[in-house]
């Protein structure tokens, strides 16, 4: 997966090089990827929310144009069967791969999540106390202390 810095790379150096303003350089672009699969080593994924706090920097700017890159795509094809893992010997694989990629495993639901930076701890902590006081039908209320 690339980053949303990246893709804007990508169009600044296709702009230059066919001296076109238009997205890429006016050229057509094919992506293929796994959205499944980890997160880019540094910035934001292509469809993570954007953090408009940084919208005043210069790298914040590149993740928003970034992002309004992959937002203009306008033909997605979907890949839905697994080829690299084929044939019977994976089967079980394949399959337990599904499962995770489409959060059928039930028993993973509530499994503990360790990310690398408070940022994402944060984010990640708001979004599934969220969801589980929407799943369970209680109101979330929000305490802050000051230390």
């Amino acid at each position: 997966m690339i980053s949303c810095d990246f893709l804007t790379k990508i169009h600044d150096a296709l702009v230059d090089a066919k001296d076109n303003t238009a997205p890429f350089g006016g050229m057509n672009i094919i992506f293929a990827g796994d959205f499944a699969q980890l997160s880019p080593v540094s910035g934001k994924q292509l469809y993570a929310h954007l953090d408009l706090r940084r919208c005043a920097t210069t790298q914040g700017q590149k993740s928003i144009f970034g992002r309004l890159l992959w937002l203009s795509t306008n033909t997605v094809v979907l890949l839905t069967k697994i080829m690299h893992q084929s044939g019977s010997e994976n089967e079980r694989f394949v399959d337990c791969l599904t499962r995770l990629r489409h959060t059928d495993d039930c028993e993973w639901i509530d499994a503990p999540i360790i990310v690398c930076d408070n940022e994402s701890k944060d984010e990640l902590n708001i979004r599934m106390t969220t969801a589980f006081a929407r799943r369970t039908g209680h109101t979330l209320h929000w305490y802050h202390c000051t230390d």
